[in-house]
């Protein structure tokens, strides 16, 4: 396929794309979130906005990171846009974790930067090595003190299963990869399923990129300061997000518990994997409401926060990431025309 061709495909998706965005905003409830901010303070609530696109810049600067780790160096100022494009791309999905994240952002940076992809996808991978931990930790955290409220004993057994499961996430995946478990039997596994659908799968390239792929992922994490940066940077992002919420909650004169906080934030993450409606529609505002009002919240508290937190998570988010994606997407057609 010519370069030209290219080009013009990839700014058919973005059109596309774009198209099934302004679709489902337009079905988001405005009305509802303009009522919303109305009852809440502006300031917080512009901080809670700049906190959020914040933990994007920390989350491109650990990206960074874990792609110097692979002999991969883009400019910061590259990856700042495919996070925002990523996000988008995430929101546009089913499954809002993996839509733009990380397969959408790792296709970008090679189309405008040139990358490898094996490598760059490896690292984009191994830098949400901490992810599955932090959300258990966050979860447990949330539940044992809520449970600490009404029952010791069911919030004592819930922080020995989330311990237990963190322990497993913490050291689990390092000695996966390190040990490469499964790599010859996936790439085994990958090249007949691609013979069957190409016919000319070169099956020895495709177990070698799997093993290639293993080692990167274990390049990212392999010693105790990458594993320091990456997990600090992680604990960081998390950081950020409960200290949103908190920043909605004081918008609405509510002063929240840390549990529901905890809650507030690890929740969302786990129901939006879910493959229901793009970027977890309905589905994690309705695990969110129904979760605060569970714990005590007033109804009218719950319905403000989950509209504003959505408000700036999925439709902002959605408007500047799709501005962004838009831009890329023309840099890497006018990249391509050029390397052509």
């Amino acid at each position: 396929m010519r370069r030209s061709t290219r080009s013009l495909l990839t700014i058919a998706v973005v059109i596309a794309v774009m198209g099934l965005a302004v679709w489902l905003l337009l079905h988001e409830n405005f009305p509802s979130l303009i009522q919303s901010l109305r009852q809440a303070d502006r300031a917080l609530i512009a901080l809670a906005i700049a906190t959020y696109f914040l933990s994007v810049l920390v989350w491109a600067y650990r990206w960074r990171i874990a792609l110097a780790s692979v002999g991969c160096h883009p400019r910061f100022t590259d990856l700042g846009p495919i996070i925002l494009s990523a996000v988008f791309l995430n929101n546009m999905t089913p499954m809002m974790r993996l839509g733009g994240d990380p397969l959408g952002r790792v296709y970008l940076l090679q189309r405008t930067a040139n990358t490898p992809y094996a490598a760059t996808l490896a690292a984009s991978i191994g830098e949400h090595a901490f992810a599955p931990l932090f959300t258990v930790l966050l979860l447990t955290g949330g539940f044992t003190l809520q449970f600490s409220q009404s029952s010791p004993v069911l919030a004592a057994l819930t922080l020995m299963a989330g311990c237990s499961i963190a322990i497993a996430l913490a050291l689990g995946p390092r000695c996966f990869f390190r040990a490469r478990v499964g790599a010859k039997r996936l790439g085994a596994a990958l090249g007949r399923t691609c013979n069957w659908i190409w016919k000319r799968a070169d099956k020895d390239r495709i177990v070698r990129g799997v093993e290639a792929f293993y080692g990167g992922f274990y390049t990212t994490i392999d010693t105790r300061k990458k594993g320091l940066q990456i997990g600090s940077l992680t604990a960081l992002i998390w950081t950020m997000d409960v200290f949103r919420f908190y920043l909605i909650f004081l918008s609405l004169d509510y002063q929240p518990t840390l549990g529901i906080l905890l809650l507030a934030s690890s929740l969302p993450v786990v129901m939006g994997l879910i493959p229901f409606l793009p970027g977890g529609l309905v589905i994690v505002e309705g695990s969110l409401f129904a979760m605060f009002v569970a714990y005590g919240i007033p109804v009218d508290i719950a319905v403000a926060v989950t509209i504003i937190e959505r408000g700036i998570s999925y439709v902002f988010s959605s408007i500047v990431g799709g501005i962004t994606f838009s831009f890329v997407g023309w840099r890497s057609a006018r990249y391509q025309s050029v390397q052509g």
